[in-house]
């Protein structure tokens, strides 16, 4: 590692991060570049998906028998303050690098807009016993977009990646037909009320951080962290989806604490922690 990390500087794509130095990255198009970041552990996402559907079952079961505050939400929130401690890790062993360091806190930041987002939510529902949605727990819910989109663009701006008019085409598309499809069953639903609009906005934001989690996924798969960065990315997509999803089913009244959208943010995070767990082991 230290004998990688003297080499020049050379093209933007041979990614190597150095702890003092970590803002170094060498061409995206390098065959030649090391994995630090190793192969993906396939017996560990096993494990995740086992995880993951158990979650599910105890889930349902628990949600059975009681809807009051419960071992599954202290796991829920438990799982967000592991990413969140995980994520200021990373950014701390970047430091005093400015690029990458300023990435990871920014992710560190959303995953604390999205644990105090979850905290308000369980004092509304659990403590104070008045409906959490529409409530200031949602300010933090959307403040967890911005930051988490600057992050994945922080990163992926460490790349020489060609935004080919492609490129724009499907990054602009996708959130596009998101929201037209959004928009066509909520209208269709319930026509152009409050709730519609409140939603709008969360949606909006939510869809257009997909095409930067679609990018940075194509981005990283040929850096030397190829592994770390592209699970990170695939994690974030997994949570984004899920909130979307969420909206989605809010229009016809079907979300649930046991539905399954819920498995799918717990196996995002799960992803997220691998991925930040795997990071630190090569920096």
């Amino acid at each position: 590692m230290q004998d990688l990390i003297k080499q020049p500087h050379k093209t933007l794509s041979f990614t190597l991060l150095n702890r003092f130095n970590p803002d170094i990255i060498m061409s995206s198009e390098s065959n030649a570049s090391p994995r630090l970041g190793g192969k993906i552990d396939y017996k560990i996402l096993a494990v995740i998906l086992c995880l993951t559907l158990a979650y599910h079952v105890v889930n349902n079961a628990i949600k059975d028998i009681t809807e009051e505050f419960n071992a599954i939400d202290i796991a829920e929130l438990s799982l967000q303050l592991v990413v969140m401690i995980s994520a200021f890790i990373i950014s701390k062993l970047y430091w005093p690098g400015k690029i990458f360091g300023r990435a990871y806190f920014a992710l560190g930041v959303a995953f604390a807009m999205w644990f105090t987002a979850e905290v308000l939510w369980q004092i509304f529902e659990n403590i104070l016993f008045i409906e959490p949605y529409p409530s200031v727990a949602d300010i933090f819910y959307f403040a967890f977009y911005p930051f988490a989109i600057y992050h994945m663009i922080t990163n992926i701006r460490g790349f020489e990646v060609k935004i080919t008019k492609k490129t724009k085409a499907w990054m602009i598309a996708i959130p596009v037909i998101i929201v037209s499809a959004y928009s066509y069953l909520a209208i269709s639903s319930e026509g152009t009320n409050f709730h519609y609009y409140y939603s709008l906005i969360f949606v909006s934001i939510a869809s257009t951080s997909i095409s930067f989690a679609i990018l940075g996924a194509q981005s990283f798969r040929h850096s030397a962290l190829a592994v770390v960065w592209s699970l990170l990315a695939v994690g974030l997509f997994f949570h984004t989806f899920a909130d979307i999803w969420y909206y989605y089913l809010e229009i016809f009244g079907q979300y649930t604490d046991t539905h399954i959208v819920n498995a799918l943010w717990q196996a995002g995070w799960m992803v997220i922690v691998y991925s930040l767990y795997r990071h630190q082991k090569v920096l």
